[in-house]
């Protein structure tokens, strides 16, 4: 088993590594130093970004590793991620397939090759860094876990079991242990299945879509409802589809309360065919088999809709899809979008499904997750010299932005060096992520751009720093387009939580770089951010930093009082180095420890505490010179 890192990721006020969205399309974030071989990401309900990745290490090896993005494209755990798993992968990655809790932790399910067994496995990462369930939770042989999260933040995850070749289904409670005695098997009748995907419905219940195994690559989409013992509902599973779909791929599956939706395409005879599928909570089909196609075209040379991916607002009486055509050689690329009445199944739009960019040589190809904005499609594309592009439509699918769309990434690729991995993450606090692998010549790396639903990229504040002078603080920041900002707000703080308006500036349009004395500092410490307003009211904050007295006396602080399932330990005066935090019971017995590091000055660690009981507790800052102690009541 691999060294496991486990500790409590903190906030660094003032730290150097200060990264953020970069406006320069040839540019972008990168997400990470290190090689990522294949990437999942999704966003977390305040705007944070996930990316789970696997990283081609120097001994062959592929480690899975996770990075966060604040909504301000700041990196939160350092310039490469962190290691989640150094476990054997063997000589190539396998696909994998991530969502978030709700608590908004990350929640991995991945896989292990060892003396080339697979196994399957579920891991935790919180957004602190920390790793509750270590490396993971074993489901057992087999590949490709699929997990969703239920209301009561258990985890049910699908994956392919070895022995029997056939899907199964675990739950794992949220304190990291397995549900079920033995995992619940899935087939049709004697046929196995692969490639089952998870949504969770209400009450506990759950929808699992998969594939009938048929011959090679070709299945059947079928679907089965289950209680929360994992117990089937309906008395056989339904049978989604009489077309043939495929094991090489997942579809894009939805729920809404009982309902679940299905976009997927199909093959049959010589063409494809797109379609949404609606299943009603008592397993019944309204909209019949196949479910309602996004397009009527059906025959000779008409273009086919291919990759569907399908959106819907919540109550909203409308479900979106967005869909790749191809010529019928596959030789060119378009995309289409439909939209379809919930209660009929009944195409909104052009019945062939309405052109956003025609199918030809350009080959605009759909990626990522589909989106919505007030009922609208918002999605990502490629063409045929792989840049990317964000694009938004209103409720009838007309072009929202000038100029139809927005440029995401202006670097190009060749057909045998492409861009790939594509993610593209729903849309939050106003902004969705698109992230990406490409080679720019040093390996594989990736990549992450943020837009926000007025179709404009966020303005980097390239730097933002501070000085102790004879009158004050002076502070110093630097934007790249200071033309497209309405004003700076520099804010201040005592505790680096909640912050008051020190200053409004108008920016100067020749100038990018700009100071401001704050001539009365507090007088223990002092935090500064820097928030930017866009003329299109958009908005970026700053990293915070902090400045403290010299002869501030060694203290910490532990905040909220009483805490839930997050204390943060606010710690002055201490000098830069490794110390042991410690938690300790209402009788002083050690609970569990971990290394933290510190700079000079002023940190605030957050520390998870959601798998501690309610209680009185004790926390111990130690070093060579000193002890700090504090205490905390847990609700």
């Amino acid at each position: 088993m691999s060294r496991l890192f486990c500790f409590f990721f903190f906030t660094l006020l003032g730290m150097s590594a200060f990264s953020q969205w970069n406006p320069n399309t040839s540019v972008n974030l990168e997400v990470s130093g290190l090689d990522a071989s294949d990437l999942q990401s999704v966003s977390t309900s305040d705007g944070k970004t996930w990316i789970a990745f696997y990283s081609l290490n120097a001994s062959g090896n592929y480690d899975m590793r996770a990075q966060l993005l604040d909504i301000n494209g700041n990196k939160l755990f350092g310039p490469d991620g962190m290691i989640v798993s150094a476990l054997p992968s063997g000589s190539a990655t396998f696909v994998f397939n991530v969502c978030t809790d709700i608590f908004d932790n990350l929640i991995i399910g991945y896989q292990t090759e060892l003396a080339g067994a697979l196994t399957a496995l579920v891991t935790k990462v919180q957004t602190d860094g920390s790793l509750p369930w270590s490396t993971g939770i074993t489901l057992g042989a087999g590949l490709a876990p699929y997990p969703a999260v239920t209301k009561t933040n258990e985890v049910i995850v699908a994956w392919n079991n070895n022995s029997p070749a056939t899907s199964c289904l675990q739950k794992i409670s949220s304190s990291g242990t397995l549900a079920w005695t033995t995992p619940v098997p899935i087939t049709v009748g004697t046929s196995n299945t692969t490639r089952t995907q998870v949504v969770c419905n209400s009450n506990g219940d759950f929808t699992a879509v998969f594939q009938r195994k048929s011959f090679g690559i070709s299945t059947t989409l079928y679907a089965q409802r289950y209680t929360t013992d994992g117990v089937a509902i309906w008395p056989t599973p339904i049978q989604l589809s009489n077309q043939t779909t495929s094991a090489a791929r997942y579809y894009s599956v939805l729920a809404e309360g009982n309902t679940t939706y299905v976009g997927y395409y199909t093959a049959s005879g010589s063409r494809f065919f797109g379609y949404i599928q609606k299943i009603s909570a008592d397993g019944t089909l309204p909209w019949g088999i196949n479910g309602s196609a996004v397009s009527t075209y059906a025959s000779g040379t008409d273009p086919m809709p291919q990759t569907t991916q399908i959106a819907r607002e919540s109550q909203s009486p409308y479900i979106w899809s967005v869909s790749t055509y191809s010529s019928y050689n596959q030789t060119a690329y378009g995309v289409y979008v439909q939209k379809m009445d919930t209660a009929t199944g009944t195409r909104q739009l052009v019945a062939t499904g309405k052109e956003v960019f025609p199918v030809s040589a350009a080959f605009d190809t759909q990626a990522g997750r589909l989106s919505l904005i007030n009922d609208g499609p918002l999605f990502i594309s490629y063409d045929a010299n792989y840049k990317i592009y964000a694009t938004r439509l209103n409720d009838v699918g007309d072009f929202v932005w000038t100029g139809n769309r927005i440029e995401l990434s202006s670097t190009t690729a060749t057909a045998g060096s492409p861009k790939g991995r594509f993610a593209f993450t729903q849309v939050v606090s106003n902004h969705a992520v698109a992230v990406w692998s490409e080679d720019r010549g040093g390996g594989n790396r990736a990549y992450a751009q943020s837009i926000n639903s007025s179709g404009v990229l966020p303005v980097a504040i390239l730097d933002f720093s501070g000085k102790q002078e004879t009158k004050g603080i002076r502070l110093f920041w630097q934007v790249d387009d200071p033309t497209s900002l309405r004003h700076f707000i520099v804010e201040k703080s005592k505790n680096g939580s909640v912050f008051e308006r020190l200053v409004s500036i108008t920016p100067t349009p020749l100038s990018g770089l700009y100071n401001y004395l704050d001539n009365s500092p507090y007088s223990s410490r002092t935090f500064y951010r820097l928030t930017t307003l866009g003329l299109d009211h958009s908005v970026s904050v700053s990293k915070t930093i902090a400045f403290t007295n010299s002869r501030l006396s060694k203290s910490l602080t532990l905040f909220p009082q009483p805490a839930n399932d997050q204390l943060n330990v606010d710690v002055a005066g201490m000098e830069a180095g490794s110390y042991s935090l410690a938690v300790l019971d209402g009788q002083g017995r050690k609970i569990k420890s971990s290394t933290v590091f510190i700079t000079a000055g002023m940190s605030v660690l957050r520390h998870a505490i959601v798998d501690l009981p309610a209680g009185f507790y004790f926390i111990q800052l130690g070093g060579l010179d000193s002890v700090l102690h504090g205490s905390f009541i847990k609700n």
